[in-house]
């Protein structure tokens, strides 16, 4: 792989975990202080919905992180959420296109609303970005050295220390 290449999988992959992780609040209700979701709960959601996301696409997946659990904003007390990465290496010779579109596919029929990913240059990097459903955000990187998917769950109640220690 050139040098250039892994730069920029490296940099669009930053920018699409950043996008992800800032622009998710605590959004389980319109009040954090009243979300009684249970941790554990979020927690299956997130892991299910991104290892089913990997079996939509096939191929071997493994896990990259997590799930690895967070709070969920400055001043949110008692609100964790999780996020969770799987990633598939040595995709040369997929089909980008195709597999984000069956990744369309199946997030519609999750609930997920999704939006096309498209990165410049002469050769862009394709992907696929979602939310709802049963996470809070979601994204399919089809780069053809390595495959991501990245997904936060939503809030729920419990305090990160705590949740850490239980781990």
């Amino acid at each position: 792989m050139s040098r250039e290449l892994r730069h920029r999988i490296g940099t669009t992959a930053a920018i699409a975990i950043a996008a992800l992780l800032g622009t998710t609040g605590c959004s389980a209700t319109s009040n954090p202080g009243d979300t009684n979701v249970e941790p554990a709960s979020v927690k299956k959601s997130v892991v299910d919905v991104v290892e089913r996301s990997a079996e939509a696409v096939g191929g071997s997946w493994k896990v990259y992180s997590g799930p690895s659990v967070e709070g969920c904003g400055d001043g949110v007390e008692d609100k964790a959420r999780y996020v969770y990465i799987m990633e598939r290496s040595g995709s040369t010779g997929d089909k980008p296109a195709e597999d984000v579109k069956a990744m369309a596919k199946f997030w519609d029929g999750e609930g997920i609303a999704t939006t096309a990913y498209k990165s410049g240059g002469a050769d862009p990097l394709l992907g696929m970005r979602g939310k709802g459903g049963p996470i809070t955000t979601i994204a399919f990187n089809a780069y053809p050295e390595r495959y991501s998917i990245t997904a936060v769950s939503a809030c729920a109640d419990g305090n990160v220390r705590d949740l850490l220690k239980d781990e």
